[in-house]
């Protein structure tokens, strides 16, 4: 097999080591390892054996991701109205270091996304598949579909995400109605109404009209143009039938008014804060039209739509922030990330570094201290030291003005591995104690089980595993059974 169809057909997947030595590739995830085709003797240069372009191609884009991440730190779009919801640009989309295209290692981190330029493009998915990101976010924005609409073939790499995000956005939205905004009226009228033309009523008096100046609400305004647009563009995909009926909703209040694409795409945000979810509906409806997902070098005849980059978050955070709305929902006295400031002297005088455990929750007057983690599991040496070490700081530092009742992780993992790490006996539970400052505190790492994303009952599967997430947390932590 090629290395070329290799970084662009999927194989890749994120928080992996990928090692190819002597032209021989090897990952754990992979059943076998892959034997790298090579350009025989007399052969000619084609995009597909061409060793060194793909080399060049790899390094540069490693580079440009990571370039781009930290320029556009200012542009981040927040997908969720919520203070839960922490968006993060931190890292780049893989990192590969090497001598060629035959001996190399390439790191992924918690980005997903898709670049291509020229003749290469590359691909770096979720490792638990498409479904287990459509659940997540539809979940979080109160949209789950329970029953398959159909699939798509995901041939454009992730543009298909764009839409799918696009297409919650517009339906949460829609809840609070058609926006309405004032206009303003300028009409010759029997009836005085708003502020009347004096000078034209003296030159008109005997006409029994009056030319009145008044603003009215009105349903048609840029923002109805953009959105039926943006819909335009993405209603071949089969998840967007769903909201046919709300793009007609928006057909019929425009009035069959036509507006060019210079002004709808200058379309401003609502004042009103009661429409603040159209605001993010107007910010990614413009992202849609304009394709920016897929504008990432011009210079280079490249493309790209990387899932964090454009909008800025990745599925780590997309994973946190899942965690506290699945907790929450469910009854579990969950602390903002941001209502206790935790800080700790850095060295350096008038700078103190913050401390934001992702999780912290009351129960019997004490707090629970939990770190989620989207990277895997390692089942040979547990939590990762520098994970660990993080979460003796925060217990240090909530333990000052509060009893600690237990601590821990909560990991996603895949069936296969439950299976492997009998989780079931356990009920998803690894349970220790971790001893600090004379203090016994119950340590525990909390797996969610994520069904294999082929099933045609992903949804169904994943609601039971956050049934027994959920059950297992009250049961086993906060009861202490």
């Amino acid at each position: 097999m090629w290395l070329f169809d290799i970084i662009k057909n999927g194989t890749l997947v994120d928080n992996q080591t990928y090692l190819v030595n002597q032209g021989i590739l090897t990952n754990g995830r992979l059943s076998e390892s892959i034997i790298l085709g090579t350009r025989s003797k007399g052969q000619h240069n084609c995009s597909h054996n061409n060793e060194s372009e793909i080399w060049v191609f790899l390094n540069s884009v490693s580079r440009d991701v990571e370039k781009m991440l930290n320029d556009n730190v200012a542009d981040a779009l927040i997908l969720f109205n919520d203070e839960d919801y922490e968006h993060n640009t931190e890292g780049g989309l893989f990192t590969v270091t090497g001598t060629d295209a035959q001996n190399f290692t390439l790191n992924t981190g918690n980005l997903i996304g898709f670049v291509k330029r020229d003749d290469y493009s590359l691909k770096i998915s979720s490792r638990f598949g498409d479904a287990f990101l459509k659940y997540l976010i539809a979940d979080v924005d109160g949209f789950l579909e329970l029953q398959n609409i159909g699939c798509e073939s995901h041939t454009d790499g992730y543009q298909w995400l764009l839409a799918y995000l696009w297409n919650i956005k517009f339906k949460r939205a829609y809840r609070l109605g058609l926006p309405k905004t004032y206009i303003t009226k300028n009409e010759r009228i029997s009836r005085v109404r708003g502020t009347i033309d004096t000078l034209d009523y003296f030159r008109n008096n005997t006409s029994g009209k009056y030319l009145c100046s008044y603003r009215e609400h009105s349903y048609d305004c840029p923002a109805t143009s953009l959105f039926i647009k943006a819909y335009e563009e993405v209603k071949h995909y089969s998840f967007c039938q769903s909201t046919r009926n709300i793009y007609n909703a928006f057909l019929t209040a425009s009035q069959g008014l036509k507006r060019s694409r210079r002004e709808i795409l200058r379309t401003p945000h609502f004042t009103n804060p009661f429409y603040k979810d159209y605001n993010v509906l107007i910010d990614l409806s413009k992202r849609v039209i304009r394709q920016q997902g897929s504008d990432f070098d011009s210079q280079h005849d490249s493309s790209a739509f990387l899932f964090d980059v454009s909008m800025l978050f990745d599925v780590s955070m997309l994973f946190e922030y899942f965690i506290r709305k699945l907790m929450k929902r469910n009854g579990i006295h969950l602390l903002s990330k941001f209502e206790q400031s935790y800080e700790i002297p850095t060295g350096i005088a008038n700078y103190k570094r913050k401390l934001e455990p992702d999780l912290v929750f009351k129960s019997d007057g004490g707090l629970f201290v939990f770190d989620v983690k989207y990277k895997a599991f390692d089942e040979k040496f547990g939590v990762k030291r520098e994970d660990l070490f993080q979460l003796h700081t925060y217990i240090g530092q909530c333990g000052k003005g509060a009893s600690i009742k237990g601590c821990g992780f909560v990991y996603p993992i895949p069936e296969e591995r439950w299976a492997e790490l009998n989780l079931d006996n356990t009920q998803g539970l690894i349970t220790d104690v971790i001893r600090q400052q004379g203090q016994e505190i119950p340590f525990h790492i909390i797996f969610l089980k994520i069904p294999d994303n082929t099933s045609p009952d992903f949804n169904r599967h994943m609601n039971e595993q956050c049934r027994l997430f959920i059950d297992s947390i009250h049961s086993k932590i906060l009861d202490g059974k």
